[in-house]
């Protein structure tokens, strides 16, 4: 869930950082070359980095609705997908002639 910017939200909270000459000037560098802002390249870089942290972790907070739809899918009987069977049993490409 990739965090998007949205005008009709506020923004008033604020992030600091320290930074060598070296590391503001890569970061600068990356943020003129993607043609965004230094605080939109900042958010952007932070948000992936933290959303993929997050990602492996073992508490999820889902909406009651959320959480009924995700144990409905995990109580359901497995289904047998011929294409994927089918797809393991494949000779991998590195182990090819």
């Amino acid at each position: 869930m990739t965090t998007s910017p949205d005008s009709a939200q506020r923004k008033g909270a604020r992030l600091a950082m320290r930074l060598t000459a070296a590391q503001d000037a890569v970061i600068r560098d990356a943020a003129g070359v993607t043609g965004q802002s230094l605080t939109e390249f900042v958010t952007a870089a932070a948000i992936e980095r933290a959303e993929d942290t997050l990602a492996d972790r073992r508490v999820f907070h889902l909406s009651d609705v959320a959480w009924s739809e995700f144990t409905a899918l995990l109580d359901r009987p497995a289904q047998r997908r011929p294409e994927l069977a089918a797809l393991l049993n494949e000779t991998p490409p590195w182990d090819e002639d």
